[in-house]
């Protein structure tokens, strides 16, 4: 049989490129998403949840036959960016956004751990981010939300070896994706400036590929050049 994945945030970005990508590699793969575009349907089998929902997200992890499935891995990437000053955000934005960056993940780890230590070769794969290794300015909520991916990535290393179970941690900088789309500032124009959602997902692929027996515990990935620009019609 065919390796089976579980891909959050597969609709669009890093999460759509590697659903592609593992698709060509004869993976088998589910992806969750709030939503689909119909007209991108390429053998990816779609399962449509909103994470930030978390008093609704066991029931419906326990209800979906997809979602059921026995997997091979967990990539574990759907998030969401604000930025701002702590006293800018209302309560609402806080909670939604740790919700779908940490809360979520948790509870489909609590899903998913009991079966993966039982069966054991497991991979379980985390989209932490530049932002989990240095904190910056107007950056406190979602720096915090990244901060604890990485700290569950490396207790959930330590509480999982002795199941055979990996666990990597990607931390990207900035990547080409829709993730920009509603935030004031962008990176730079030119390639140089951004990665794309392809090499992350290849960098996560090749991870996965790596022999049973060694682990890559985190891999920071930057583009060449770092700059942003404020967007004007913001």
């Amino acid at each position: 049989m065919n390796n089976r994945i579980l891909i959050t945030g597969a609709s669009s970005g890093i999460g759509l490129a590697l659903a592609k990508l593992t698709l060509h590699s004869d993976y088998e793969v589910v992806g969750i998403a709030r939503n689909f575009d119909e007209e991108n349907n390429f053998g990816l089998q779609e399962v449509e949840l909103d994470l930030s929902k978390i008093k609704q997200l066991p029931e419906q992890l326990k209800e979906n036959e997809l979602l059921n499935l026995d997997f091979d891995t967990l990539v574990l990437n759907a998030g969401i960016g604000r930025f701002g000053g702590l006293e800018q955000f209302s309560h609402t934005q806080i909670e939604e956004l740790i919700n779908t960056n940490l809360v979520s993940n948790l509870f489909l780890l609590k899903h998913y751990l009991p079966r993966f230590k039982q069966q054991g070769a497991k991979d379980i794969v985390l989209l932490g981010s530049e932002s989990a290794i240095q904190g910056a300015k107007q950056g406190a909520v979602y720096c915090a939300s990244k901060f604890a991916i990485r700290g569950l990535a490396q207790s959930l290393r330590a509480d999982c070896a002795n199941n055979d179970i990996r666990v990597i941690l990607i931390n990207p900088g900035s990547v080409d994706t829709n993730f920009f789309d509603e935030l004031n500032f962008t990176p730079q124009g030119g390639e140089e400036f951004a990665l794309s959602p392809e090499s992350v997902a290849t960098a996560i692929l090749d991870a996965l590929a790596m022999p049973r027996n060694s682990v890559v515990e985190e891999l920071n990935i930057q583009p060449m050049k770092r700059s942003f620009q404020k967007k004007s019609n913001k």
